[in-house]
């Protein structure tokens, strides 16, 4: 028997209003369909007036009288411009059309909204199992919020902690020191709030242990609700693109490729390249009372497979990864499992995954007038263009380790402080204070940010892993997509 309420709502609320009228004590009253059949069940209710009475009804049958918010979100609830339709996973990944009112989310459960957009000319209506052939892309609400600064992240240099690497029992040294380097972590507070709700900031205005607006939802002059960003590293073709889980990660493109391509993915909703700071508003969420509040999973297979996630019992610890194939269930599972589920944002099948392992995601986030700049494919001209528009981040006069010249909330200079030590396989490498993850900033000669580690990095990717390269074309680079509807 299922809770649920189907068509002449008016006529069924008249019998309940009559019924709670009736009687002395106010009543809930559940109603159920059954084969055609409308039956009621009586039962005492805390309310004190029939409107209250009504109210818990909706809720205890599972309808609501309008389309389901989560007050939580303090007006950020997602926004449906065609072609997305909302959606339901379930924790096998089965796909279904959700009811917009139905709680189809919700945040404070750690359930974030998830949105897909189908194949041309496949139509589903609402309730429809969708099959995963019918999708072309799944994404997931990033609602519009605040968070408490902890760390302004005027870092400009790193911290030495010694050589690792010569002996067997540095493995437990390192062990510890990952446990140095992982110790000023925390659960990012964060406060949801639509435009009109919380303002745009300007980093001016910003102050330790205050509530700033994450830069992310301001896209050249419009200010978002929220923005949706894709499930899975994206795949297909760099002129058909597809963001799925189980498929092979688009790579080897320079990234002027990767953000034309982007941007004429779906046109009406906004899509372009992910930027340093839109990543930064996931990965910070992911770190909130509303995600994992943990490092996520590793994607440790070898042929970039979207949605896995590395095994339990698999060695995360260093640079030295287990490589594994996707189809290797001792050394990595896929996103609807257990295992899986540990590679999202959220810690279960609603969230985000490959934001550790993988391939590097090369973002829309630049440091002008670099001599490299241009093997990206751009030319400092045009590149100038799109930072006025709001699609790229613009950075300047930055070092490798110029961790000060972070924008606030890109999830780069605020990971501080930072460290130099030598891993087990004898390379150097610059570590952030947030699990120790890869931290080097961009520089004259690497001047295009990119983001998660590649699947070869161990225990230093992660969602707050960051890196800088010329943008041109490598195979194991690829990018992620976000779509930024306004309605």
């Amino acid at each position: 028997m299922k809770r649920i309420i189907k068509n002449n709502y008016k006529f069924i609320l008249g019998i309940i209003v009559g019924l709670i009228i009736s009687i002395t004590t106010v009543y809930a009253v559940d109603a159920y369909i059954e084969s055609n059949k409308v039956s009621f069940d009586n039962k005492h209710t805390k309310t004190n007036t029939v409107q209250d009475a009504i109210d818990e009804l909706y809720e205890r049958s599972g309808i609501h009288k309008e389309k389901w918010v989560e007050k939580e979100l303090n007006g950020a609830d997602p926004v449906l411009e065609d072609p997305l339709i909302p959606v339901e996973i379930k924790p096998n990944g089965d796909v279904y059309y959700a009811n917009l009112n139905s709680e189809w989310y919700n945040y404070s459960e750690k359930r974030w909204a998830n949105a897909v957009i189908l194949n041309d000319n496949v139509n589903h209506k609402v309730g429809d199992k969708i099959d995963d052939k019918d999708i072309k892309g799944y994404f997931v609400w990033i609602p519009r919020y605040q968070y408490k600064i902890w760390d302004m992240g005027e870092y400009t240099t790193t911290m030495t902690l010694g050589d690792l690497k010569n002996s067997a029992a540095d493995a437990t040294k390192d062990g510890a020191l990952w446990k140095i380097t992982g110790n000023n972590t925390r659960i990012i507070d964060i406060k949801f709030g639509s435009v009109e709700k919380i303002p745009k900031m300007d980093e001016s205005d910003a102050k330790l242990n205050e509530y700033y607006t994450h830069p992310a939802f301001t896209l050249g002059e419009k200010n978002l609700n929220g923005i949706w960003v894709g499930k899975f590293e994206t795949g297909g073709t760099i002129d058909s693109l597809i963001v799925k889980p189980g498929v092979v990660s688009l790579r080897s493109k320079s990234v002027k490729e990767f953000f034309e391509a982007g941007k004429s993915f779906a046109t009406g909703l906004d899509s372009h390249m992910m930027k340093n700071t839109e990543w930064g508003a996931a990965a910070y969420l992911s770190h909130s009372q509303y995600g994992i509040g943990n490092e996520v999973n590793f994607n440790n297979t070898s042929d970039r497979y979207t949605g896995y996630s590395a095994a339990s019992g698999t060695d995360q610890s260093t640079v030295l990864a287990d490589s594994a194939a996707h189809n290797v269930k001792e050394t990595t599972q896929p996103w609807d499992s257990p295992v899986g589920y540990l590679a999202s944002t959220t810690g279960n099948i609603s969230g985000i995954y490959d934001m550790s392992g993988g391939a590097w995601e090369y973002m829309a986030a630049y440091r002008k007038n670099s001599v490299d700049g241009n093997k990206s494919g751009f030319s400092e001209e045009e590149i100038t263009e799109q930072i006025s528009q709001g699609y790229i981040d613009e950075y300047t006069d930055s070092t490798i380790t110029s961790y000060n010249k972070r924008i606030l909330g890109d999830a780069t200079g605020e990971m501080g402080p930072f460290y130099s030590y030598f891993e087990r396989n004898g390379t150097p490498y610059y570590h952030s204070s947030w699990y120790g993850d890869h931290a080097q900033f961009a520089s004259v000669t690497g001047p295009w940010f990119y983001r998660s580690g590649c699947f070869s990095d161990g225990g230093i990717a992660g969602q707050f892993y960051f890196n800088g390269n010329t943008g041109e074309a490598y195979s194991v680079r690829g990018f992620r997509l976000v779509l930024s509807p306004t309605k």
